[in-house]
């Protein structure tokens, strides 16, 4: 079983300059890739989606690629003919309107164009050394993600064995319940038929309350339910939508019991089931 959720950085040196990889993973329905790079590698933004969508195949990943330090800064170039146009026209502008402060060199060098910085270029060992790293980080993701559906699956089993012991405490009181009932209805018949009482009148009454009150089916498939759940949790790959469903089933069957049954303890462990499978739901929403 293996957690949507994650989280790994790692911040390394090429010889051109410093990096950090980051990779946060959150819930989500299917696979989202979202990724964000530096300029210099904007062209490849497609190749590092692939290479994260073959890694994962569920939950929202964001890959965060820095680039910083650069150890070789390239040299700033000035426009001179831009300058000498700005100049002149500045110039003329300040004569025309008469200013009497002197026109001041570093006013034209602000204005945009003027300075320029050759655009720095990323090396094949530079890249090599990212993808290299970006690995590690997927790995790492992956490690955390695992370690926490570990954990999710310890938390969901010890929920199960108590909706299953819960199961049968319900199991035991339904029969004593029904046969109390029988009882009740048998005395209730025969004390307003005063002893006169149709042995067929009573069983169809009999059959009716036990159509009404009978659990039986419910608990079955709710034992079912619990089977082929752990049985899914021990396989491999995508389960978590799997797992969801079959938690909304326990939850469709233990309502059914709730509202079928006329028992007060039966309804309080009602209400401690449901709140145990409302924690698995939870899970399962976690879950590759």
């Amino acid at each position: 079983m293996e957690s949507m959720t994650g989280y790994a950085f790692l911040e390394m040196s090429t010889d051109q300059f410093s990096y950090s990889v980051e990779i946060k993973s959150l819930n989500a329905k299917y696979l989202e890739v979202f990724v964000s790079l530096p300029k210099v590698l904007r062209n490849d933004e497609n190749e590092y989606i692939n290479i994260v969508k073959k890694f994962f195949n569920r939950g929202k990943i964001e890959l965060n690629i820095d680039i910083f330090d650069w150890k070789n800064i390239k040299p700033i170039v000035l426009n001179k003919e831009l300058i000498v146009k700005y100049y002149k026209e500045l110039n003329t502008i300040h004569k025309s309107l008469k200013i009497a402060e002197p026109l001041k060199f570093e006013s034209v060098l602000a204005l945009e164009g003027v300075t320029q910085r050759e655009r720095s270029s990323i090396t094949a060992k530079a890249k090599k050394d990212i993808l290299k790293t970006l690995g590690v980080v997927i790995k790492k993701t992956i490690e955390m993600r695992k370690d926490e559906g570990a954990v999710i699956k310890n938390d969901i089993q010890r929920s199960l064995e108590q909706v299953a012991k819960d199961a049968n405490k319900i199991k035991a009181l339904s029969g004593a319940m029904l046969k109390e009932k029988k009882d009740n209805l048998k005395k209730r018949l025969a004390s307003v038929t005063e002893g006169m009482v149709d042995n067929s009148r009573i069983y169809s009454e009999i059959s009716m309350l036990v159509d009404k009150l009978d659990i039986n089916e419910e608990l079955v498939r709710l034992n079912d339910h619990l089977k082929k759940f752990k049985s899914l949790m021990n396989e491999k790959g995508q389960m978590g939508r799997k797992l969801d469903f079959l938690s909304q089933e326990l939850f469709r069957e233990i309502n059914t019991i709730a509202s079928k049954s006329n028992c007060s303890e039966i309804s309080h462990l009602a209400v401690n089931v449901k709140n145990h499978i409302d924690k698995v739901r939870e899970h399962c929403r976690n879950v590759v």
